[in-house]
């Protein structure tokens, strides 16, 4: 038996490949003790898998590429896990990681080189403008100018919660559109913040006075009463709580419970158990820095 069966061995590089490339063997006892071998080294045993995701075996390239993806998946967790213990939840950053989670080979700096431009467009539109003509102005940008509007059709559809696959597709759910709206506005210097509705979410636009948007609805201007008739005729009634403004904390916890909910039928059961665990490291931590 190779060396690299050891439990104790070291994970060189030669160890590492040799392991990867025994999930090509027949023999399921030896597949088993590859892959949990290449599970404990977790991050060293990705660029060995990646190398042979292409082998010609039909079986064994689907074998590699299911090690390949829970190693993904593992090396992952441990990176949300650090993130949300770093400090202050930051939206982006943790949109940015959710969308690594489906997508691990994803270009980050393409996203948010992206949300950059869009920035950089704005802000010039915006120069003297009032908040009511600052709101409008913001709306017509996504909506006539970016194409985004909400995704009636496909509503539950998990591509509308990752913040790549919304930027992609210009379509999305009311928390996503309105994050996308949130990112490039930041850039833009705009105090724009969430307003997480029961059963919908808004943004509101800081000024003397304020302007809510809802970009889900191609960032149409509402009242206040326009809202609260809204709630009432949904069954929630009226709580002057429902207008506060959210954390980048409560957006992030909000967009994982609707991957939850977008997955619940799903068979991928690795995927809905790291969503499971993401979900519930953001809200531990965030319990232990209340107490």
């Amino acid at each position: 038996m190779n060396s690299f069966l050891a439990p104790e061995t070291a994970p060189n590089l030669e160890t590492i490949r040799a392991a990867a490339e025994l999930l090509q063997d027949p023999n399921p006892k030896i597949q088993k003790i590859c892959e949990e071998r290449l599970l404990a080294w977790g991050k060293a045993s990705l660029a060995s898998l990646e190398g042979l995701a292409e082998c010609s075996d039909p079986d064994a390239r689907h074998r590699i590429r299911q090690v390949l993806r829970r190693v993904n998946m593992q090396v992952w967790k441990r990176e949300f896990q650090g993130f949300t213990e770093q400090g202050a939840i930051d939206l982006e950053e943790g949109l940015l990681l959710l969308a690594r989670l489906a997508r691990p080979l994803l270009r980050i700096e393409k996203i948010t080189s992206t949300l950059d431009a869009w920035g950089r467009q704005l802000a010039p539109m915006l120069e003297l403008a009032g908040t009511k003509k600052t709101a409008t102005t913001l709306s017509e940008f996504f909506f006539w100018e970016l194409g985004f509007k909400g995704d009636s059709r496909s509503y539950y559809t998990p591509d509308n919660c990752f913040v790549d696959q919304v930027i992609q597709r210009r379509r999305g759910i009311p928390i996503s559109i309105s994050a996308i709206y949130l990112l490039v506005g930041r850039r833009a210097g705009l105090p724009l913040e969430g307003v997480g509705l029961p059963g919908h979410f808004i943004l509101r636009l800081r000024g003397a006075r304020s302007v809510l948007l809802d970009p889900f609805h191609g960032g149409r201007i509402l009242t206040r009463k326009e809202c609260i008739e809204r709630l009432q005729a949904m069954g929630y009634g009226f709580q002057e709580r429902y207008f506060d403004s959210v954390s980048d904390f409560q957006m992030l916890s909000r967009v994982l419970g609707n991957l939850l909910h977008a997955h619940r039928y799903c068979d991928d059961q690795d995927l809905c158990e790291s969503l499971r665990f993401a979900h519930q490291s953001l809200l531990s931590v965030q319990q232990d820095r209340a107490r």
